[in-house]
């Protein structure tokens, strides 16, 4: 049997949420550990990584060998988004406490609203395609 090593590397947040393994568009198993390794027969497979939410995915060919042990590495492509909420997510607890003059207060608005517009055109143009994958060999030790 050839081996095939699947590794998450998500932030360390994000790699505590499961993602589905679907083979071939067969579902496999959920993934709960930030690796899993599957033993199968050698061929090329249609390998999709599934958010548990079902509109996020990554799908990847991958070439399975029964001399070598292949890899699979996924993660996220939401580092500057993450930042850009983390930063939104202060302001707002700022402007709870502190009251901002009429301009300011506008201006806030008018940003953090247009920008969650853009992530969310921005997360329905890469759902497909929505981790980052690849996919690598080397040879095994059996």
């Amino acid at each position: 049997m050839a081996r095939l090593v699947i590794t998450s590397k998500m932030s360390r947040l994000m790699r505590k949420i499961p993602h589905k393994i679907l083979i071939n568009s067969r579902f496999v198993g959920i993934m709960q550990t930030p690796e899993v390794v599957v033993d199968m027969p050698s061929g090329q497979y249609e390998l999709t990584i599934q958010s548990m939410f079902p509109y996020f995915s990554s799908t990847q060919i991958v070439t399975v060998q029964e001399a070598s042990e292949t890899h699979l590495e996924f993660a996220d492509r939401e580092l500057w988004w993450d930042i850009l909420f983390v930063v939104d997510i202060v302001l707002w607890i700022v402007k709870r406490f502190l009251h901002l003059a009429a301009p300011w207060t506008w201006i806030y608005e008018i940003f953090t609203n247009g920008y969650f517009v853009l992530w969310l055109i921005y997360e329905w143009r890469i759902r497909k395609n929505y981790f980052r994958v690849k996919t690598y060999s080397f040879p095994s030790d059996k």
